[in-house]
């Protein structure tokens, strides 16, 4: 499990960075999904709590970016739609992926 939150908290920053240099809400929430899936395939029973640490990655980020103006936002409207709704597509992805794991797998 601790093997697999520095991938949790890099997925989470990747997401935010695709959303704010993003000109559509479909990339940011397409990379979500895969990475989500992709935790939860790493940790069927406890999937959940990688996609908590994900969103908390993307929300502090989010705030970083904001504040900082270090890295350039494209589209205002969208950085904050895909950071604001990314706990849904998340915490959906991660359950599917460990669902996925354990019917195949099992």
């Amino acid at each position: 499990m601790l093997l697999q939150l520095p991938l949790a908290v890099a997925g989470g920053v990747l997401i935010t960075l695709l959303g704010c240099n993003s000109e559509s809400i479909h990339s940011p929430f397409l990379l979500n999904i895969l990475l989500s899936i992709g935790l939860g395939w790493l940790q069927p029973r406890l999937g959940w709590i990688l996609a908590l640490v994900q969103i908390l990655a993307i929300f502090v980020s989010y705030a970083l970016v904001v504040s900082t103006g270090f890295f350039g936002i494209q589209d205002p409207d969208v950085a904050w739609f895909a950071t604001y709704l990314a706990p849904g597509p998340t915490l959906a992805g991660s359950f599917t992926g460990g669902f996925l794991k354990r019917a195949f797998l099992n």
